[in-house]
């Protein structure tokens, strides 16, 4: 869908306005449990690696989850906690099956893809549920009874942002060994309370929009500047901001970086929703922007956008 250079921002205001009804009553987040970052580095999951000049994390879920035995039964357990709730899940290892056959870098775009986007981006949640967890035996027991010790922390998928978190340490029952029995009774006393979080959470994304990052570039072996002029006279500096302006949520954006080169900015506002109750992304706003740009400046760009919140999109050429 391509909004119209004049009038879209009217559209998305009466669409932010209008949704003044507790959405999560009509829609709530979509969710996908993952592990963090600690708990795959306890595994040996997460390696560190060197990429033109910085340090990037390369993540193995499918080894994380062979490696722990009981991974599935506590991942199991906060899957059915939330669904009882009524939260639509995607299933970790479903996901990831679902991968085995994507390359970590494009071919096409030379663009590379770590294990997390890949998954975030296939699975599309609006909310990340990211697991840490211990289990220890409890010397005083007799039974010798286990001790969970978790956090839980929900995070927007989009902007990283955590809105809510649940923690517990040395959670134990006198007989019970069982991780996923544990898991369940001990988010049991917390979880209509942290639900109730990510619901006010949510409910706010929806009626005020989510913020996302949005950066166009020209290709470096293309003979053109953002100060050039497009079909209209403008320079396409002038022709983005103008249609940021109009296409953002009430004009919401900050603009971090202009350069011949790059336009950056931060704190995009879009919507978090299509009309039809759909998740719209950084992907979408990136598509619309490229068509206008395509037709209103006479280039070739490409939506080269891999994050569920940080667009981006490549000028190719005239």
């Amino acid at each position: 869908m391509m909004f119209a250079a004049c009038g879209g921002n009217k559209e998305k205001q009466s669409y932010a306005e209008s949704a003044t009804v507790d959405v999560t009553q009509q829609q709530k987040p979509r969710m996908l449990v993952i592990p963090s970052d600690q708990l795959l580095e306890r595994f040996g999951m997460l390696k560190a690696e060197n990429a033109q000049g910085k340090t990037v994390y390369s993540r193995d879920y499918t080894g994380y989850l062979l490696a722990d035995k009981d991974s599935k039964f506590i991942i199991a357990s906060i899957q059915d906690a939330f669904i009882a709730f009524g939260y639509p899940l995607n299933d970790l290892e479903q996901t990831l099956k679902s991968l085995n056959d994507q390359e970590m870098v494009d071919e096409v775009d030379g663009i590379r893809k770590d294990a997390k986007t890949m998954l975030l981006t296939t699975a599309k949640p609006d909310i990340i549920l990211e697991l840490d967890y211990s289990l220890a035996n409890d010397e005083n027991s007799r039974n010798l009874d286990k001790n969970l010790t978790y956090t839980l922390r929900a995070i927007d998928a989009f902007s990283n942002k955590v809105v809510a978190t649940i923690q517990q340490a040395g959670f134990k029952k006198t007989g019970e060994n069982s991780p996923a029995v544990l898991m369940r009774d001990a988010l049991a006393k917390d979880t209509k309370k942290y639900t109730a979080q990510i619901n006010d959470y949510f409910n706010s994304v929806v009626t005020n929009g989510r913020d996302i990052t949005v950066r166009i570039t020209i290709n470096g072996n293309v003979s053109l500047s953002m100060s050039d002029e497009c079909l209209n006279g403008d320079s396409y500096t002038d022709f983005i901001i103008d249609w940021m302006k109009e296409n953002t949520l009430k004009g919401a954006y900050n603009m971090a970086r202009n350069t011949d080169t790059e336009l950056y900015f931060t704190d995009v506002r879009i919507k978090a929703l299509n009309d039809n109750g759909t998740q719209y992304s950084a992907y979408d706003f990136a598509r619309e922007l490229s068509k206008d740009l395509n037709k209103g400046c006479g280039v070739k760009s490409q939506n080269r956008t891999q994050g569920l919140g940080d667009a981006l999109i490549s000028i190719k050429g005239m």
